[in-house]
């Protein structure tokens, strides 16, 4: 889970530097020219939006389905509680 966070807080910090870069005030022609350049490798990175979704999700989905005990040693029934929130196909009918 560590290395989804890294990887967010990456993203986060690149999209920063880019507004940043481009709301400054600076010549026209340098700005057109960084503009081209930040196109040109955001096309080939189309899928970091919907990777970075994902990742949001899991880690959501991580938090809130994460093994909860109520001393230091899980019960047999806390188990069974968590193992069919993560897994519900092994839900017993």
């Amino acid at each position: 889970m560590a290395l989804q966070w890294m990887i967010l807080t990456y993203m986060v910090a690149a999209e920063a530097a880019l507004a940043l870069l481009l709301t400054l005030p600076s010549p026209k022609l340098l700005k057109n020219r960084l503009v081209s350049l930040i196109s040109l490798i955001l096309q080939p990175a189309l899928f970091i939006v919907p990777f970075a979704g994902f990742q949001l999700l899991d880690i959501y989905w991580k938090n809130e389905h994460r093994l909860m005990c109520t001393s230091e040693i899980c019960t047999a029934a806390e188990r069974d509680r968590y193992e069919k929130s993560v897994h519900p196909t092994h839900l017993q009918v």
